[in-house]
């Protein structure tokens, strides 16, 4: 199951990430997490046991122990082997001359110092050899992040057992099948040595978590640091209070860089108090931390030490990482409901849209909230949807700032214009399911991408813009381009990629089948929808791409009726190609601006959502 996905831009993670080492203070800190949690299990058998001595009491009957120490105290056959000094460092004599030699599991080896077996020649054993610098090289090679790579963050569950997988995709190098070369490609070290290659995708290292994890922020700022700082983080909302921050570059990490939600700077102290967390859930505004699971999480890019996070206790919070400390604390901007959903404003710092399960949209001044009472909304601008529905995602429109959606538990996106009243552009019947995700790109204007909780479907929609004001499409809202069963079961996320060059990508996760990852461009059906605006993306993308003394892939694709749809899946086995030919679309569901579109097609407009006139 992949419950959550974000990406990370190109050139923050580090080329060669450190595996990680314990050190001495590690150790220690590790092992007080570990007696914290075995004296917290005693204290609860001990609870158990009283609670059953006390029923036995009244009963009448004998007040009962462990089952374990029980059995081990009437065993006698288990005596025999005085299993209690089983570990004991004593010389052994077996009666054929040993003396003082001590047995060893593996002869071979000492207890101090291990040796390679010597053959005949006195040379090492030809099985048995110490890494070499090479090797130590090729492993360091392996591990190698280029600049143009992006890393895809998905948190994933099996068995009870949560990780949070670091992809890493890699988008090619040279041109793309059928575009011609250009001399800006020889720029990349890879073209310069022949190494021409697509794109891929796979698992670079993982992360294994506390609680089944239900979202993920990546966050460019190291905890602790001057707000100068880059870093190359991701941080972690589970049905724990607690987040967890963890640094990306380095492999084989034992435990989180910085635990958020916690009364004291030591992470481990909270696990101690995590009982009286829980019996404090009902009762007045904790603001130190949060006491019921972490809903959403967005990082400030502009003022990079903040962190808000939404959550089920009805709280909003905002996170100081130098401090790992919560410094606002915000109970009633959804009137005492659940807070589901946050994003931060791209170019305006202080302001923050959050979703909750009051029925509205918000669109708060944190400075101004913060001067003024917590327990107050005033300051907090409202937009309403349907009564009793509740707002699942909401997500700022970044090209055109003034404008963000709203998806609810009934399957509807709202689209809203902060400059106006709290009446909706348009309303879209998405699907016939609670909102799971919904996304807008950052280059396209208007493509929007949507998946619902109890659906398998992915639904691309062509917003109207913002030329279109006195248009009837606007007033009807956004126009379906696709639709596509992935095969991942119940769609739980969907995201875009952040960068130009790799623009029209998509990662998607589901209740099954893995991580996919679809080059929406590469359909046909998307293409035509965007023709102008992928011509636009393309213009875009080589100007920026020259800047940079480079040569543009995108810029390049597309433009051959041989592409292939390109769509990547990574299971627990490794990368799965499922490209298929245009040609094959049987699953997709046709556009309504499509130029080619015949006139049988036209039944498919039926299998559209409708779209409310407001």
């Amino acid at each position: 199951m992949i419950s959550s996905s974000a990406w990370v831009p190109r050139g923050f993670a580090a080329e060669f990430p450190e595996k990680y080492e314990l050190d001495d203070e590690e150790m220690e800190r590790i092992n007080a997490m570990a007696n914290l949690e075995l004296n917290d299990a005693k204290e609860q058998l001990a609870e158990a046991e009283g609670e059953e001595e006390t029923e036995d009491n009244d009963s009448g009957n004998a007040p009962k122990t462990s089952k374990l120490v029980e059995q081990i105290e009437i065993d006698d056959d288990l005596k025999e082997y005085d299993l209690e000094n089983y570990d004991n460092d004593e010389d052994q004599d077996d009666g054929n001359n040993l003396g003082n030699t001590k047995i060893s599991m593996f002869p071979g080896l000492s207890n101090t110092d291990a040796k390679l077996l010597q053959d005949e020649s006195g040379e090492g054993d030809k099985y048995l050899s110490l890494p070499t610098e090479l090797d130590e090289q090729e492993e360091k090679k392996e591990n190698q992040i280029y600049p143009t790579d992006n890393l895809v963050l998905a948190t994933r569950t099996e068995d009870d057992i949560s990780w949070l997988d670091i992809y890493i995709y890699d988008d090619g190098a040279g041109a793309p099948i059928g575009a011609e070369e250009e001399e800006e490609d020889k720029l990349d070290i890879d073209v310069a040595n022949g190494m021409i290659r697509e794109s891929n995708l796979y698992v670079h290292h993982d992360i294994m978590l506390p609680a089944f994890p239900l979202c993920v922020e990546w966050i460019n700022y190291k905890p602790g640091q001057e707000s100068s700082n880059i870093g190359n983080f991701a941080a972690i909302g589970t049905f724990d209070p607690q987040i967890e921050v963890w640094n990306l570059d380095f492999v084989d990490k034992a435990f989180p860089d910085v635990i958020l939600g916690e009364p004291n700077k030591n992470s481990f102290i909270a696990k101690k108090n995590k009982k009286s967390k829980k019996k404090k859930k009902g009762g007045q505004h904790i603001t130190t931390h949060h006491v019921d699971a972490v809903l959403s999480l967005s990082h400030n890019k502009i003022h990079r030490s903040i962190l808000a996070s939404t959550s089920a206790d009805k709280t909003v919070k905002l996170w100081d990482l130098n401090s790992a400390t919560a410094v606002c604390s915000f109970d009633k901007i959804h009137h005492n409901k659940t807070v589901s959903s946050s994003q931060w404003h791209s170019q305006e710092a202080s302001i923050l849209l959050t979703g909750g399960y009051d029925s509205t949209a918000a669109v708060t001044d944190v400075r101004i909230s913060a001067s003024e009472s917590s327990s107050s909304s005033d300051s907090s601008k409202h937009y309403s949807v349907v009564a009793g529905e509740e707002v699942e995602n909401v997500r700022w429109d970044l090209s055109k700032p003034e404008l963000f959606y709203a998806g609810t538990d009934n399957g509807n996106v709202y689209s809203f214009d902060i400059r106006q009243d709290s009446k909706p552009l348009w309303t879209l019947h998405a699907h016939d399911a609670g909102i799971s995700s919904l996304d807008v790109n950052n280059y396209v204007p208007g493509m929007l991408i949507t998946s619902a909780m109890g659906e398998k479907v992915v639904k691309l929609w062509k917003c109207p813009s913002s030329s279109d004001e006195n248009n009837t499409t606007k007033k009807q809202g956004p126009s379906m381009v696709l639709s596509r069963d992935f095969g991942v079961g119940n769609v739980l996320t969907t995201s875009y990629a952040p960068d130009i060059e790799v623009a029209g990508n998509v990662v998607i996760g589901g209740i099954t089948g893995g991580l996919k990852m679809w080059d929406a461009f590469s359909n046909s059906s998307v293409r035509n929808g965007f023709r102008e605006e992928l011509k636009v993306l393309q213009n875009n993308a080589r100007q920026e791409a020259k800047k940079n003394g480079r040569a543009s892939r995108i810029a390049r694709k597309y433009n051959s009726n041989s592409n292939k749809e390109e769509i990547m899946t990574v299971e627990a086995g490794g990368l799965k190609d499922e490209s298929d030919s245009d040609s094959d679309e049987g699953e997709d569901v046709p556009i309504e601006m499509q130029e080619e579109e015949d006139d049988d097609d036209d039944a498919d407009d039926d299998d559209m959502s409708d779209d409310d006139e407001n």
